[in-house]
């Protein structure tokens, strides 16, 4: 943003000629706020992989440190010292999380399925993981509340809307730049060089920190030539051992996020001709050939999950007419372009497409003899904000019914999952049958967990030689299994319940974060009806937020685009309101008997129902459902924000309150996606009881109660 445009919007400031001069660091310091946010919490879930589960807990940590050293002030001279150690400890501890041995801390528990890591308990490894976790949020609640602190200090120089403004502006264009970086695949060194940059002018006269912020950038810095950094995963790719008689690889494994996730093979005739026995090739025939037995001559091929080529190439090997591989990852996609032996990718009989495979399902007009779905796992939460993983919507009945719409006359689904004999798979049978109203075929490898399921229209799936016929198991087991819908879409989930992994570190961090809070912050009326209301709207704003990135992501996909476009457009709606609060008045009562009316039509009207529009409807119903709230709460929170003495504290307080409303989006595991709606209708109505005419919200934080030890 240039100088021009921050002077527009900090019109209104009382001493113009005094704050233009600190708007530009009012703007950085907000911008360095949310860029780091957005930093750690992907680098984190990259190198300790229980946070690829976990990401609200380091946003909610982060919310809960902005929101102290908001509350508290221009941070103090022991918080800055201690700062440019503190962020060299926490980077520290993610670039040498393998070292340290606590990259691939399992998840204690079996409740929760999670890639790699068995589902064991005890106290050790309870102790192990709880301490791993909560030393890694106290660091990150101290890197943010002295960066709150910063900005809080900033803040302190403007009236209450325009400093406002600027924070969401600042705030905004972090955003965008991450997105930018994440478009460019650049390193983990590009990220965090802009960060420090960006908190360079605020310790400029301490050469030391300068010096650690140097040191904590240069130990980001990858120089592997195999290791590539897409818009959701770190990756390593490396070559299997070159078979005797071979002069190149000839198969390669590649790594997302230090876990394993896909073999690039050589499965050609010519190949397994001179290598009948070789592994790991051998075992992956049977899987891959496996939609040709049940479908032997299909025409028409659709792939999702399509990964680095391997079901494309047995599509190709196989004869078919044409294949349309749909593929989320752009890298992975690349990857196999260019070093899968068999070059699938290169045929003219395919056709590409780089998206989410739901949405494609929503897209495409096409029909196909065949759908396989590849092992389409992707071993990570779809945002910080949400509970739901990256590709649960692709697992749901009506997903399912979905890709059935596409099936032509005696076509066949096939679906492949390595989860063997676990409720994974018993759910994704239970699915599969309520989707399509009859028993699916399901076939279990006899040298690996593989678990392919087939649903063919016309005649019965037949009998296939070196896999065995598990049907009748899956129909003895799933009798009570829930299946996984668009309201309730957890695939990895056991049950109906917040999983004590999850639950466990969550409370603990909550009684800490309340302990810290009363030592260090006095606030004698935060209980207040005035000072509560601040705190509600955090809450509820953190649940439609919550709620827009779930929701678009059904009628979008959850690509990483998506996720980045919704919160961007939050930010930019908060703006809207908040510049049109500047200058024009609108009852509150207005604004909140809108705001409900839109969350209930959201709930009455789920945004799946939005599917079958064509693009510029689905967007224009996407902005009424979605973010037209997100205005009306803006205008809210901007009004009631416009009096305050003190919007440092006054944001503060609504951070905290952002804290209870990550909290509270756990229940949608229980509850569903349709439990956030209900929630953040409740958090509003009660923040709307606590509002009345004769009040300026908040009296208590205008004459400075809220005081810091």
């Amino acid at each position: 943003m240039n100088s021009s445009s921050v002077s527009q919007v900090t019109a209104g400031v009382s001493d113009e000629s005094k704050t233009d001069g600190l708007a530009w660091k009012l703007f950085l310091a907000s911008f360095a706020a949310l860029y780091c946010e957005l930093v750690i919490i992907r680098y984190l879930s990259t190198e300790i992989r229980i946070f690829a589960y976990l990401k609200n807990l380091p946003l909610i940590a982060s919310f809960f440190g902005i929101g102290l050293g908001m509350i508290m002030g221009a941070p103090r001279k022991s918080l800055k010292l201690a700062f440019p150690i503190v962020a060299f400890i926490l980077f520290a501890l993610m670039v040498f999380a393998r070292a340290l041995h606590i990259t691939h801390i399992p998840l204690p528990g079996a409740e929760y399925y999670v890639w790699g890591l068995p589902g064991i308990s005890g106290a050790l490894l309870w102790l192990r993981f709880l301490a791993t976790v909560l030393i890694v949020l106290a660091l990150v609640v101290a890197f943010f509340a002295t960066v709150g602190g910063i900005v809080s200090e900033s803040l302190a120089r403007f009236s209450p809307l325009a400093g406002y403004g600027i924070n969401l502006a600042g705030s905004l264009a972090g955003v965008i730049v991450f997105t930018l970086l994440a478009f460019l695949r650049l390193p983990p060194i590009c990220w965090t060089f802009l960060a420090f940059l960006c908190l360079v002018p605020f310790f400029r006269q301490r050469r030391w920190a300068l010096v650690l912020f140097l040191l904590t950038t240069a130990i980001t810095f990858n120089p592997r030539a195999d290791t590539f950094w897409s818009p959701y995963y770190r990756i390593d790719l490396r070559p299997y051992p070159i078979p005797e008689g071979r002069t190149q690889p000839t198969a390669y494994y590649l790594n997302v996020n230090h876990d394993f996730h896909l073999n690039m093979l050589d499965l050609s005739n010519d190949f397994l001709s001179h290598y009948p026995q070789l592994e790991p090739y051998r075992w992956a025939v049977l899987n891959y050939d496996l939609p040709y037995r049940i479908m032997p001559h299909p025409s028409q091929v659709l792939v999702v999950g399509a990964g680095s080529g391997n079901d494309v190439a047995a599509a190709l090997r196989h004869g078919v007419d044409h294949v349309d591989a749909v593929e989320i990852d752009p890298v992975i996609l690349r990857i196999g372009k260019l070093h899968h032996p068999e070059h699938p990718y290169d045929s003219g009989h395919v056709t590409i497409y780089n998206d989410d495979a739901r949405a494609y399902f929503k897209k495409t007009h096409k029909t196909y003899d065949l759908i396989v779905f590849g092992f389409l796992d992707s071993q990570t939460l779809m945002s910080s904000f949400s509970s739901v993983r990256l590709d649960n919507f692709v697992y749901t009945r009506e997903s399912m019914q979905e890709a059935g719409r596409l099936l032509r006359p005696e076509g066949a689904i096939v679906l492949a999952f390595a989860t063997g004999r676990s409720f994974v798979n018993e759910r994704m049978f239970a699915t599969l049958a309520a989707a399509f109203g009859t028993t699916p075929k399901v076939y279990e490898n006899f040298s690996n967990p593989d678990i392919s399921f087939v649903i063919k229209k016309g005649q019965p799936a037949p009998t296939i030689d070196g896999l065995r016929d598990v049907t009748d198991y899956f129909v003895q087991h799933t009798t009570n299994t829930a299946v996984a819908t668009d309201q309730w879409p957890f695939l990895y989930l056991a049950s109906r319940t917040i999983p004590n992994s999850i639950l466990w570190p969550l409370l603990i961090f909550l009684i800490a974060a309340f302990y810290v809070l009363q030592r260090t912050v006095t606030l004698p009326r935060l209980a207040s009806r005035e000072s509560m209301h601040l705190f509600l709207l955090g809450a509820g704003f953190l649940l439609l937020e919550t709620r827009g990135v779930t929701e678009l992501s059904l009628l979008f996909g959850s690509t990483w685009i998506v996720n980045a476009v919704v919160i961007a457009a939050f930010l930019a709606m908060a703006l809207l309101a908040n510049i049109l609060v500047m200058y024009w008045s609108i009852p509150r009562s207005v604004s909140y008997a809108v705001l409900f009316a839109l969350l209930l039509l959201s709930i009455v009207l789920p945004y799946s129902l939005f599917g079958g529009l064509s693009t510029p409807l689905k967007v224009l119903a996407a902005a009424i459902v979605v973010g037209l709230p997100v205005f009306f709460s803006g205008m809210i929170f901007s009004r009631s924000l416009r009096d305050v003495a003190s919007p440092a504290q006054a944001l503060g307080v609504n951070l905290l309150g952002a804290v209870v409303g990550g909290t509270l989006e756990n229940i949608v595991m229980v509850g569903g996606t349709q439990s956030l709606g209900v929630l953040a209708i409740a958090l509003y109505g009660v923040s709307a009881l606590l509002v009345t005419r004769s009040q300026t919200v908040p009296d208590e934080i205008a004459e400075g109660e809220i005081s810091v030890q």
